[in-house]
């Protein structure tokens, strides 16, 4: 099987003729033809600073576009009566010019969000209180590395915000963003990565800080409601890294997020759907990724996989410091990724009924957050890799 893989990997560069801008010749179906009447396909990108080659290859791979970073709450929202709409109107004129549909990435989360959402204010001057004075004390390089709660603490300044001044911030965001991009978008991330890492999986194991601290548990059912009462139409998810491990046996991160998706259901959260983010590599098991998807789809949720990539070397999987792969990938790695792409679109396909869309976060290797990886089905030149012949193959055998 490695060999057949291996050279039917290096006759594809050749047979595909593939051309800069990423269009295949005409006998060879694109992503989005290949799985049209089965899910979408889609792409996480800004479209700022796109060549004209790689805005052919989204025109002519995927059916939908996520942006990668310019609807989180830091750039679209960065102070409290600021809004920056500019890039992502501009992005989503484009995608309606062009035939592709748009999700909405994200309107709440711990990390992207700038701080005065939780500081207090002045209710005379309905100002941001001045910082607390740090004492004089400098950096010690040495000291210990700060967990993401101290950061997020250290990042208030002054008196941290009522619980219902910071609920009623971020219910005007929500709002605002989704009112207006109402019926342009067609669904949104409403909340993203609530759960922590390394939990045993017996309570939803929320994180410690920024909304679950100022707002609690009860903040996610609130902004599910906020979303669809700005948009009734739109698809509404809940989005996370790994919640997929320990599907099989039922434990850890998986576990947790049934325990949460079965409260925000039983709170009347009008939630459509989970995002399974598929940041994964060639040791994945996949086994969980399908019970995860079944386990799902036995809540009545439909699944979607958000943002996907599949490490050609390493084996981070949604935490820091992901670029830091080997300089020289060995060939048989490769095959591999196209043999575990392969895998993971059968799984997908098996199960279609429940996945409305999948789509890879990036453009190509080096327009990844996995650059030094990659971790997808086009090099930085925009040709195609063995897994994009994988994957194309799994959808035209439906």
């Amino acid at each position: 099987m490695m060999k057949k893989f291996l050279l039917s990997g290096f006759i594809l560069i050749e047979a595909l003729a593939v051309s800069v801008n990423g269009q295949s010749s005409s006998s060879q179906k694109t992503l989005k033809e290949a799985f049209a009447g089965k899910f979408l396909i889609g792409c996480a990108d800004d479209l700022t600073s796109n060549n004209d080659a790689y805005q052919a290859s989204i025109k002519a791979q995927y059916d939908i576009v996520t942006p990668e970073n310019c609807m989180k709450p830091q750039p679209i929202h960065p102070s409290e009566n600021t809004y920056n709409f500019k890039t992502t109107d501009a992005m989503v004129d484009w995608c309606e010019k062009n035939g592709l549909k748009v999700w909405g990435h994200t309107l709440a989360w711990h990390s992207q969000t700038p701080a005065w959402f939780f500081q207090a204010v002045n209710p005379k001057t309905e100002e941001v209180q001045p910082p607390r004075q740090p004492g004089g004390m400098r950096f010690d390089p040495n000291a210990p590395r700060l967990t993401m709660d101290e950061m997020w603490a250290r990042s208030i300044k002054g008196e941290m915000a009522s619980k219902k001044v910071a609920l009623k911030r971020l219910e005007k965001h929500i709002k605002t963003v989704v009112g207006r991009y109402k019926g342009r978008i067609i669904g949104w991330d409403v909340f993203n990565e609530s759960i922590v890492d390394g939990g045993d999986g017996t309570t939803e194991g929320l994180r410690t800080f920024s909304w679950y601290k100022v707002a609690g548990p009860e903040v996610l059912t609130k902004a599910f409601k906020w979303a669809h009462q700005a948009d009734p139409k739109a698809k509404l998810y809940y989005n996370d890294y790994n919640i997929e491990q320990g599907a099989v046996k039922n434990k850890g991160k998986h576990a947790s997020s049934m325990l949460l998706l079965k409260r925000l259901l039983k709170e009347g959260a009008p939630i459509t759907g989970v995002g399974i983010q598929g940041h994964w590599h060639l040791d994945t098991n996949l086994a969980d990724v399908e019970k995860a998807i079944e386990n799902y789809a036995s809540l009545g949720l439909k699944v979607s996989i958000t943002e996907l990539d599949v490490t050609a070397t390493g084996d981070n999987s949604g935490a820091f410091g992901v670029n830091q792969g080997a300089r020289k990938i060995p060939a048989e790695n490769y095959i591999k990724q196209a043999e575990v792409y392969k895998k993971l679109f059968e799984i997908f396909m098996r199960h279609s009924d429940v996945i409305e869309r999948v789509t890879f976060w990036g453009l190509s290797d080096t327009r990844s957050w996995r650059r030094g990886q990659d971790a997808l089905l086009f090099d930085g030149q925009l040709n195609p890799k063995p897994a994009y012949n994988a994957v194309i193959e799994t959808g035209m055998a439906k």
